[in-house]
């Protein structure tokens, strides 16, 4: 390799580690999570607020120190417990067999104004 490689290979690295700790210091935290079964609104409840939410008879969902996580599920494959905690706006969890889909979103106002859920 010759000193240019090296020197190229460096800058991308420092650009690559630049673009990481940017987007890490820009991460919105989510005020709410909107919980969703076949389609259509089940519940939004705040992140604000310690809680656990059974949805239907097939999951749980755990809110914990402003992230939220499922905790069981009657799922076969048991992939949405292992998708891990949630908090950043625009990150959800799937439940593919139960057609559950937990998504975080900035928007507190149905928590704030004391609604813990919202109903069609």
């Amino acid at each position: 390799m010759k000193k240019a490689d090296i020197k190229l290979i460096l800058l991308v690295g420092a650009v690559c580690i630049l673009l990481l700790v940017l987007r890490y210091f820009r991460m919105d935290t989510g005020a709410s999570v909107v919980v969703e079964v076949n389609g259509e609104t089940y519940g939004t409840y705040s992140l604000n607020k310690n809680q656990t939410v059974r949805i239907n008879d097939t999951n749980v969902l755990v809110i914990e120190d402003g992230e939220a996580y499922m905790s069981e599920a009657t799922c076969p494959d048991g992939l949405c417990i292992s998708q891990g905690h949630i908090s950043v706006a625009g990150t959800m969890i799937v439940c593919l067999p139960n057609r559950v889909v937990v998504q975080v979103t900035g928007d507190d106002a149905d928590a704030e104004n004391g609604l813990d859920a919202v109903t069609g």
